[in-house]
């Protein structure tokens, strides 16, 4: 008997979504401090199942989503360059 065959949906696009939220969806949607919580969560996962490397690099990950957001014009540098606006 075979395996269960897995098949991965594709996820949907965000077309249609602001590029950045405003200074009130920030607070009402905390996603940096979700992405920590969950990224502290799978480093002790890893740390678990003996992958200590992993942790350190989720450790970072957490780490790098609670610091300071930064500023929205340095955000719209580091977009893909099909994403810019244009000058």
């Amino acid at each position: 008997m075979r395996g269960i065959a897995m098949t991965v949906q594709p996820i949907p696009s965000t077309t249609g979504y602001p590029a950045h939220a405003t200074e009130l969806e920030r607070r009402e949607f905390p996603v940096r401090e979700y992405i920590g919580a969950m990224a502290t969560e799978l480093a002790q996962m890893a740390r678990w199942d003996g992958d200590e490397v992993l942790g350190q690099l989720l450790d970072s990950a957490a780490a790098r989503a609670g610091e300071v957001r930064p500023s929205q014009a340095s955000d719209v540098a580091q977009e893909e360059p099909s994403r810019r606006r244009p000058a």
